[in-house]
C-alpha cells in the first residue's frame, strides 16, 4: 500500500459566529466534498450548534461523528478526551477519505481543535489536516455594532475574560493599546463591569452576545447589564475602545437576516469550549 493510499484528509472549518450565510466558498466546499463530518458535543447531552450552523450543505448519505468534549479547564479531563476524539477521527476516517470538523468562530482562535490538532499529529500522523479560517465574533459584533476596531497604526489586543477582570490589568492593557477585545466574557460580566466602572469606561464598551444568532444582542449602555441577574450566556464578548482619534461607533443601517432557525438554540443553555 503507498503512502497516499493511507493518508486521509481532515479540515478544520470555521463556521464564524453563527449565521450560516457567514461561511466561507471554501468551507461549504470542504462540508459538501467529506464522507465524514466531526463536531464537537459537550458531555451534558446538548446537541451540537456547529452541525446545526452546517445543516444546510450537510447530505443524508455523510456519516456524522460528534465527539464528546468536557466544560472544564482541569487538564486531567481535558487531556484523556482531547486523545479519545483524536483516535475517533482517525479510526473514522478510512485510507484517502475526506472529513471536516465543523467548529464556531476561526478553528485557531480560542478552539480547543489546536489540541485535537496535536493529538493527531502526534498519534496518528497519517492523517493529514488543513484549516478553513472562519469569521471571528469580535469582528462580526463589531460589524452590527458599528465598532471601529483599529485604524492606522493602532492597536488590538484579543483576551479571554476570564483572566482580564482587574481594574489595574485592564488600566495597563488600555494604555497601550486602543481597542481592548474580552472574549468569552459571560460569568465574568460583573467583575469587568466592574473594572471598567472603575477606569471611567462604561461609555467606551459594547457588549453582544450569541453574534449572528436570532438571540443575538448588542448592548451600548452597559449599565442596563447591572440589573440583569441572569449569567450572560459562554458566547458574549466586549470591546472597550479608548482611542478619541476614530468614532466609537459608526451608523449600522438595519439588521442583518439570519437563515438559522429560531429553535435551534436556547437562549439559557451552554456552549461548548470550541463554541467561540
Amino acid at each position: 500500500m503507498t503512502t497516499m493510499t493511507k493518508t486521509s484528509f481532515l479540515t478544520a472549518v470555521g463556521l464564524g459566529p453563527g449565521d450560516p450565510e457567514w461561511i466561507t466558498v471554501k468551507a461549504v466546499r470542504a462540508i459538501e466534498q467529506a464522507q465524514v463530518v466531526f463536531a464537537p458535543r459537550s458531555r451534558d447531552g446538548d446537541a451540537s450548534l456547529a452541525l446545526r450552523i452546517a445543516e444546510p450543505w450537510l447530505r443524508p448519505e455523510q456519516r456524522i461523528v460528534e465527539l464528546a468534549l468536557p466544560m472544564t479547564r482541569d487538564p486531567d479531563l481535558l487531556t484523556p478526551a482531547w486523545e479519545a476524539a483524536a483516535d475517533q477521527i482517525a479510526a473514522a476516517l478510512q485510507p484517502g477519505a475526506q472529513g471536516v470538523y465543523l467548529l464556531l468562530g476561526d478553528p485557531l482562535l480560542y478552539g480547543t481543535f489546536t489540541y485535537l490538532w496535536s493529538e493527531l499529529a502526534q498519534r496518528h500522523p497519517h492523517v493529514q489536516v488543513s484549516v478553513v479560517p472562519g469569521v471571528t465574533s469580535f469582528a462580526a459584533a463589531a460589524a452590527r455594532a458599528g465598532v471601529v476596531l483599529a485604524t492606522t497604526s493602532e492597536r488590538v489586543a484579543i483576551l479571554p475574560a476570564s483572566y482580564e477582570t482587574d481594574a489595574a490589568v485592564l488600566q495597563r492593557l488600555l494604555a497601550d493599546f486602543e481597542t481592548v477585545i474580552l472574549m468569552k466574557v459571560g460569568a465574568a460580566l460583573p467583575r469587568v463591569l466592574d473594572a471598567l466602572e472603575t477606569l471611567g469606561l462604561l461609555d467606551a464598551a459594547v457588549y453582544a452576545e450569541r453574534v449572528g444568532m436570532p438571540e443575538e444582542r448588542i448592548v451600548d449602555d452597559l449599565r442596563t447589564l447591572r440589573t440583569e441577574t441572569e449569567p450572560r450566556p459562554y458566547l458574549s464578548l466586549l470591546i472597550v475602545r479608548r482611542s478619541p482619534r476614530a468614532p466609537i461607533r459608526l451608523p449600522v443601517q438595519g439588521a442583518w437576516p439570519s437563515t438559522i432557525s429560531p429553535t435551534s438554540t436556547s437562549p439559557t443553555s451552554t456552549a461548548s469550549p470550541e463554541s467561540l
